[in-house]
Formats: structure tokens, sequence, C-alpha cells
């Protein structure tokens, strides 16, 4: 019998022969991403930089392809309705756990038309106000809003900032008036000018109009900081419990598509995600790389649906048509 130095030794070299799916030949032909968000924002970069690990591990270009509108319903539907072959893949956020919540009618499933692949990063949000508002920190917000119910203002610029200010409403006792846009950058601005008290949005939106002095960082809503702004607290760390909004993404395939396939590129992709390089620019952008592989991120993704219907329900939330 092998020793189990020898099955260890057998293992790794199947691991460094490639990633290739066992029993085909995936990939033989471009890959392509399909990111429903313009280029240049958050999401596009981690679909390029999984675009960029992925055409080098699995030696075929790996293309990325901007669907944005409908917060990502229309990229979703896109990669839905694809062929299930491994060559047209979806940058998954979780929005797309809150546009079932928010929205009637979806043109697609997220649980019966997409497989899981892979999640390897979050982006926590981060709870900012402007330079004149009254939640200078996240007890005088909590203060004044509690001395003066429905006098403070939050913004909502999607389904994911929607459900993380019910978070915080629920786990904090005040009553607010949402603000809801349409997408976060006149949210911001609003916010910068005052005409709105605060908001929660990712690291990239928030830290250089903060470092600017235009606006004021007050937590993250995470269990751990953000390795790019290490002296922000979490809300946790200031008394708020329970407030946790990490919108995670990753990799989906069309359902249907073959098991050998999505596990190949959920072996990329944790390779990936362990790498120095891809750490250090996710980290860049206010994310962490953190590797969740199939099976895992199926559970996760059923676990946020379950704790946002919650959410929704609790504050009586309606889909809209």
């Amino acid at each position: 019998m092998k020793s189990t130095l020898q099955l260890l030794a057998a293992a790794l070299l199947l691991t460094a022969t490639g990633v290739h799916a066992q029993g085909t030949d995936y990939p033989r032909a471009p890959i392509k991403i399909v990111a429903g968000a313009t280029p240049g924002g958050t999401v596009d970069t981690v679909a390029r930089l999984l675009a960029d690990s992925l055409s080098t591990q699995l030696k075929q270009p790996v293309l990325v392809d901007n669907k944005p509108g409908a917060n990502g319903a229309i990229a979703a539907d896109f990669v839905a309705k694809a062929k299930p072959d491994g060559y047209t893949l979806l940058l998954g956020t979780s929005g797309l756990s809150t546009l079932p919540l928010l929205q009637k009618n979806l043109p697609y499933n997220m649980n019966r038309d997409l497989a899981p692949v892979a999640i390897t990063g979050f982006t926590p949000f981060l709870l900012f106000s402007g330079p004149t508002s009254q939640a200078s920190s996240v007890a005088n917000l909590i203060a004044y809003a509690k001395a003066n119910p429905q006098r403070m203002s939050v913004g909502s610029g999607d389904g994911t900032t929607q459900m993380v200010g019910e978070l915080f409403k629920a786990a904090t006792g005040i009553s607010v008036i949402s603000a809801n846009y349409r997408g976060g950058p006149q949210m911001i601005t609003d916010i910068a000018g005052g005409s709105v008290d605060f908001g929660f949005l990712g690291a990239t939106a928030v830290l250089p109009l903060a470092k600017a002095g235009k606006l004021r960082v007050l937590a993250v809503a995470s269990d751990r900081r953000l390795p790019i702004a290490p002296e922000v607290q979490t809300l946790a760390e200031l008394g708020v419990k329970d407030v946790l909004m990490e919108p995670w993404s990753g990799l989906m395939a069309p359902a249907g598509t073959d098991r050998a396939i999505i596990q190949a590129i959920e072996r990329a992709l944790a390779v990936t995600v362990q790498s120095e390089a891809y750490q250090k620019r996710i980290n860049e952008i206010g994310s962490a790389g953190r590797f969740m592989g199939t099976d895992a991120m199926a559970a996760y993704i059923l676990a946020e649906q379950k704790r946002l219907e919650q959410v929704t329900a609790k504050a009586g939330i309606k889909p809209a048509d």
C-alpha cells in the first residue's frame, strides 16, 4: 500500500498539472464573464481581476462583457439563458438575493436558473455621513435620531443599501426617513451636501471623499475591520449588534452546467483568491478576498435569502411590479 506521503505527493502532482475539467477538454475556447455594471466600478474591477487570473490558469482568453442595468438583472438574465457549457459566466453579487424581494416578475429565477461556482470576495459597507450632519459619530446619530424621530434621513441607493438601512434601524430602534436613489453617486452628493444625513456604501465610493473631508466614515458593517481602513471600527465594536452587510461577489454559471466544468473553474478561483496579487488588489478597492467553494456558496446564498426575507417582512417592504 502507498504511504500517506506518497498519496499526498500524487495529489499535489495532479493539482500541478492544471485545473482543466476531468474527463473533458474544457476549456477549448475563450470564456466570457458577464458583469452587471459599467466599466470602472468595484464589480467591473473584480470581474477583470478574475478574468486575468483565469486566463492564465485555464490557458484560454477570459473576457469581461459589461451588461449594466436593472440592478444586475439584465446580466443575470443573459447568463441564465446562455448555453450551459462553461463559456458564459456571471459575476454574481448580493444584489441577486435582494432583487426578488424588491421586484416582481423577474425574467429569471436565481435558484433555478443559475448555478453557484465560488464566492471570491466580500465588500463590507461603510456607514458614513456628511461633514455637517448631526451624525458625527454612531453614538450621536443614534441619540439624535431617538430624540428627534423622523427628522433624520438615510440614503438608499439599491437593494443592498436599503436592506442594511433597515437592519440598522431595527438594531438601534431609531425612526428615520428613507431617501431612495437609483444609485450611489447622487446619494453621496446629497449626503455630502447635507440634504440627507447618512447612508451605507462600499469603501471605493466613500473613502476618497472622506479623505478629502467631504464625508465622514462612522463605522463598517462587518465583523472585522477593513485592511484599507483599519482605523474604522465595526458597528459591533461600537455597540450596535447584528448589522452585517458584506455584499459578496463570485462566479455563477447557467444551471445545467456540467459539474466537472464547475469544479475546474472552482479550483482555479481557489488559486486566484489565495494569490498575493489578488489579495493586494482586492484590499486596495475596499474588499476582502475570501474564498467560498460551490457547495458553501450555495448554502451561504440560501441563508442570506432567508435573513433578508425576515428583514423585508419586518420592515413591511413589498416587491414592486
